[in-house]
C-alpha cells in the first residue's frame, strides 16, 4: 500500500468520528447540565429506596446463632446445625492429633448470628500420611580394565627389517563381569492405626413444652437430658412465667446436655379471679397465682361458713395493674342478744288451820299497825 492510499483510509475512519464528536458536543450543550442533575436525582433516589428494601428484608428474616461444634463428629454437627436452620457450606481437612472427622473450627465462629438457611464451613481432622522409606540401590564401582603396557621394543618404529623371534607378544587381559547385588529392601515401618472413635450419643429430640410453668419446664427437659438457657420475658395475657415457645423449636434433634432457650410471658395487666365463696386461705393462694396480693381483710357477720369470702375490692374481672391488692370481706358468725330470764321466789303454803288472807287485807293490817306505832 502506497503512502497516498493510507491516507486516504485514515481520512476515511477519521470522517464518522468526528461527525459523533460533534453531534454529542452539540447535544451536551444543549441539556447536558439540566438533564445531568435530574439523572443524578433519580439515581441516588432509587439506589437508597432498593438499599432500604433490603434492610428491611435482611431485619424480617430469622436469624439463629452459630453453635459451638468443636470436638463434634461430622455428622452430629450437620445434624445440630440442620436442626437449627442452618447448612453446612464446605468441609476442609486438616492433619491434627484428633480422631478423623473430629470438627477442628468453624467459619463463621460460635456465637455469631446468622440468617435462617446460611452456610458455615467446617474444618474437619484427618490423619497423617506415612510414607516409608524409599529403597536403595547400592551398585558397585566399575571396575575398569588395567592398561597394558607395550614392551620397549613394541613402542620402537617399525622397520623394514624382519621380526626378531625372541619378540613374544603381550598377552590380551580380558576384565571380570560386573556383578550387581540386588536392591535393599527395607520394609516398611509397621503403622499403628488410631483406635476407631466412640459412638457419637444419640440425638434426642427438643421436648414439647408450650404452656408449661418454669418449673416444669425445666423439670421436663432435665428428664429428657437437657438444660435450660437463656430465659427471655415477653408481654402476654398468659399466666406470667408461662413457656410461650422454644429455641430449638419442640421436635428438633439436638445432641445430650444441650441448651434449650425458653421464651416465658410477662404481664403488666391481670384479671382479678373470682375467689367469692372460697376459704379465706384458697383465696389469698388463687391471687397469689395471678400476681396480686391481699390487701385489708373485712369481717361482716353471714350465715355462710366462718373466713369464707363474700366479695372483694376491685371486683373480679377487673383488669388491673400486675401486684395491686385486693380487699376481701370474710363472713363471721352472728351475734344474738338476748333478754336475761328471771324466775320468782316461790310462795309459803299457808299454816295448817289458818284462812288464807288475801294481800290487800294484810297491806291494811300493816298500814294500821303502822298508824298505830
Amino acid at each position: 500500500m502506497t503512502m497516498v492510499d493510507q491516507v486516504a483510509t485514515t481520512a476515511e475512519q477519521e470522517a464518522p468520528t468526528g461527525r459523533w464528536e460533534k453531534l454529542r458536543r452539540s447535544s451536551g450543550d444543549r441539556g447536558g447540565s439540566s438533564g445531568g442533575i435530574m439523572l443524578t436525582g433519580a439515581g441516588l433516589v432509587a439506589t437508597l429506596v432498593v438499599v432500604s428494601l433490603l434492610w428491611w428484608v435482611s431485619a424480617q428474616r430469622p436469624q439463629a446463632e452459630v453453635p459451638n461444634l468443636v470436638g463434634m463428629p461430622r455428622t452430629q454437627a450437620e445434624a445440630l446445625l440442620s436442626g437449627m436452620g442452618l447448612k453446612m457450606r464446605a468441609a476442609h481437612d486438616e492433619v491434627s492429633d484428633q480422631p478423623v472427622g473430629t470438627v477442628l473450627r468453624t467459619d463463621p465462629p460460635a456465637g455469631q448470628a446468622l440468617e435462617q438457611g446460611g452456610g458455615v464451613s467446617l474444618t474437619l481432622a484427618s490423619a497423617p500420611l506415612t510414607v516409608g522409606p524409599s529403597s536403595t540401590v547400592v551398585t558397585p564401582p566399575v571396575q575398569e580394565a588395567p592398561v597394558v603396557q607395550a614392551a620397549p621394543e613394541a613402542q620402537q618404529p617399525a622397520t623394514a627389517a624382519a621380526p626378531r623371534a625372541d619378540v613374544v607378544p603381550p598377552a590380551v587381559v580380558v576384565p571380570p563381569p560386573v556383578v550387581v547385588p540386588p536392591p535393599v529392601v527395607v520394609p516398611p515401618p509397621v503403622v499403628v492405626q488410631p483406635p476407631p472413635p466412640p459412638p457419637a450419643p444419640a440425638l434426642r429430640p427438643v421436648p414439647d413444652v408450650a404452656g408449661f410453668d418454669l418449673v416444669r419446664a425445666r423439670r421436663a427437659l432435665a428428664d429428657s437430658g437437657l438444660r435450660v438457657g437463656s430465659v427471655i420475658e415477653m408481654e402476654s395475657r398468659e399466666r406470667p412465667w408461662t413457656v410461650l415457645r422454644t429455641n430449638p423449636r419442640a421436635g428438633v434433634a439436638v445432641s445430650p446436655d444441650s441448651t434449650v432457650d425458653l421464651l416465658v410471658a410477662k404481664r403488666t395487666q391481670v384479671v382479678v379471679p373470682s375467689v367469692v365463696g372460697l376459704d379465706r386461705v384458697k383465696a389469698e393462694r388463687m391471687l397469689a397465682n395471678d400476681g396480686l396480693r391481699v390487701g385489708s381483710v373485712t369481717e361482716m357477720e353471714s350465715n355462710q361458713p366462718s373466713s369464707t369470702v363474700l366479695r372483694t375490692n376491685p371486683r373480679a374481672g377487673t383488669e388491673v395493674a400486675l401486684g395491686s391488692t385486693v380487699d376481701l370481706v370474710v363472713a363471721k358468725p352472728p351475734t344474738t342478744n338476748t333478754p336475761p330470764t328471771t324466775t320468782p321466789p316461790p310462795s309459803k303454803p299457808p299454816a295448817p288451820g289458818k284462812p288464807k288472807e288475801s294481800a290487800d287485807v294484810k297491806g291494811r293490817e300493816t298500814s294500821t299497825n303502822g298508824g298505830n306505832k
